[in-house]
């Protein structure tokens, strides 16, 4: 899977826990600036949380039998593509599916960018095309048709002429909109509909961006009715204006699908400050998503420790643990290896697991029979050196049990089996395995591009049989 989908959906599960923890815990308390924080906050945070590497344990040695399998995939002649090579198994290729999500996510992607740029545009068409007064620092603009009251940045929008309200109610609004001005509530949006546009296909994401426009009305309608207080009049105005509709969803208008919500908001008794303590319970949900997407093992977190810091970085001391075939010194300079030589991941991957000339470790190591050899490679950097620690499991040696050919009709077995290096009672051999492939290659009988070695391990008593299944010109 695509390292992109993986994030989007880490980000998408930081938002989950973070929404369910909001509607179980906050979503009723009366600190109405406190929930607007924690939205904006753990909207933000859910992004950055699969992002971090924070260095936590050392990871443990490689299990021996998923190495054989890592191993074998890299067995190869250097004319013969990897993919031609393979273990007795079933593989799934999931390039189409990823195609599919790919297209999906792109088509989403684009619908709510269109619907995000319009709405933008509408609004700004609005500002443009009609006049305003200026009060305060904040523009008021009438409107001909649309919802009656609405907000966005620094822009009151009216359209009166829908309104059958006294002057005092009028300025009640007013008194509304700009505490959603003030408060800068369309950049609490915009920052919503971002979000949304990269991870529209969560739907918690849109229903904490809901949960958000009910905690701005909550604001504004305590201080608008703060303003000329009476609570059970401005419940009233409110039940009143419950049919303006149609505003961008962008904007802030009056009245929204959440008038009972609001009126019941408005006349709740305020909390006392010690029930903000609960807000403590955001901690362990952090720590949890923590634990779950930025705790990694030490060794991984190097490399992108490296690049971003961008320091040009040099081998420190290189320890070898568990081999028992080649000394540390042999295994080092077979690989080239030295200290105070630049530090290389990339090449120092493809030394240990695939060189087409043969050169690798691996083929080292399984020349002489150790066909479920694996290594692990552990840094750890100090000043701009890199110490590595290379952990190697060479496990048992491996005989060669049965030559299979396979898919010959005018080929004779017999005549295929001479192309062979390898026979019965010898040990496994990476090389020979090459050299077999060549020649049945280059004898010009069999389709190169369909010639495929499998080879089939047998781990109880030590064996391996190869097939080899040939298509015939």
């Amino acid at each position: 899977m695509n390292n992109w989908l993986i994030y989007l959906i880490e980000v998408s599960v930081c938002q989950t826990l973070f929404g369910l923890l909001y509607w179980t815990v906050f979503r009723h308390l009366s600190f109405f600036q406190a929930n607007r924080i924690y939205l904006l906050t753990v909207t933000i945070i859910s992004f950055i949380i699969p992002l971090i590497s924070i260095p936590f344990w050392n990871a443990p040695a490689s299990d021996a039998s998923i190495s054989v399998f890592h191993r074998l995939g890299h067995i190869e002649l250097p004319i013969v593509p990897d993919k031609n090579m393979s273990i007795h198994a079933t593989t799934f290729n999931v390039n189409w599916l990823m195609t599919i999500l790919s297209l999906v996510y792109l088509i989403g992607f684009s619908y709510r960018f269109w619907k995000l740029f319009s709405g933008i545009i509408a609004v700004i068409k609005l500002t443009r095309n009609h006049a305003f007064s200026e009060e305060d620092g904040i523009k008021i603009i009438f409107i001909d048709r649309g919802p009656s009251f609405f907000s966005f940045l620094n822009y009151i929008f009216i359209n009166r002429s829908h309104l059958a309200i006294s002057e005092k109610e009028f300025t009640q609004v007013i008194e509304h909109e700009k505490a959603h001005v003030t408060q800068r509530h369309t950049l609490d949006n915009l920052l919503m509909e971002l979000s949304i546009l990269i991870c529209w296909f969560n739907p918690v994401l849109r229903l904490m961006k809901k949960e958000l426009n009910n905690v701005h009305e909550y604001y504004a309608d305590a201080k608008a009715n703060a303003f000329k207080g009476n609570t059970e009049s401005y419940s009233k105005l409110i039940l009143k204006l419950a049919s303006n509709k149609g505003s961008s969803f962008l904007t802030h208008q009056f009245s929204m699908n959440t008038i009972k919500k609001r009126i019941i908001m408005l006349n709740k008794t305020k909390y006392k400050k010690r029930i903000a303590l609960r807000y403590i319970l955001v901690g362990p949900c952090l720590m949890l998503l923590m634990v779950a997407f930025s705790f990694v093992p030490k060794s991984s977190s190097t490399q992108k420790n490296i690049e971003a810091k961008g320091i040009p970085y040099v081998i420190g001391n290189i320890f070898w643990e568990g081999n028992s075939h080649y000394s540390d010194d042999y295994l080092s300079g077979y690989l080239g290896l030295k200290t105070g030589d630049p530090f290389n991941e990339e090449v120092i991957n493809e030394k240990l697991s695939y060189q087409p000339e043969g050169r690798d470790l691996g083929s080292l190591f399984m020349d002489q029979g150790y066909l479920y050899f694996t290594i692990e490679m552990n840094k750890e950097i100090i000043g701009n050196k890199v110490d590595i620690t290379f952990n190697i499991f060479e496990g048992k040696v491996s005989e060669i049990d049965k030559i299979l050919i396979t898919g010959n009709k005018k080929v004779s077995t017999e005549k295929i089996l001479k192309m062979v290096d390898i026979a019965k009672g010898d040990l496994f051999s990476r090389s020979k395995l090459m050299s077999s492939q060549k020649k049945i290659i280059e004898s010009g009988l069999f389709d190169s591009d369909k010639l495929t070695p499998n080879i089939i391990p047998h781990p109880n008593d030590g064996t391996v049989d190869i097939e080899f299944n040939v298509v015939e010109l």
